[in-house]
């Protein structure tokens, strides 16, 4: 339940920073770059805790990191292509 609540936080703030990122005046390359290296992060983070505090092997954190940061990306490359201005 826990992956599946970090990754729909992950979509939100990929809405959220696409949306007010281009109503700011960012390019979507820029959000796109800013948000890979924010949710790298934030995986990362969540990782750490969850073997610190839950107990979590690295190597369950390793596979279910993988897919908490991958979900999100994917999303925001299918924004990317599915959006593309020729």
């Amino acid at each position: 339940m826990h992956t599946t609540i970090i990754i729909t936080f992950g979509l939100i703030l990929l809405a959220l920073m696409l949306f007010i990122g281009e109503k700011i005046g960012f390019t979507r390359q820029t959000l796109a770059y800013g948000f890979v290296a924010l949710w790298l992060a934030l995986t990362l983070i969540n990782s750490a805790v969850g073997m610190v505090h839950a107990g979590q092997p690295l190597s369950t954190e390793v596979v279910v990191g993988t897919v908490v940061f991958s979900v999100p990306v994917a999303a925001l490359v299918l924004f990317m292509v599915l959006t593309t201005e020729t």
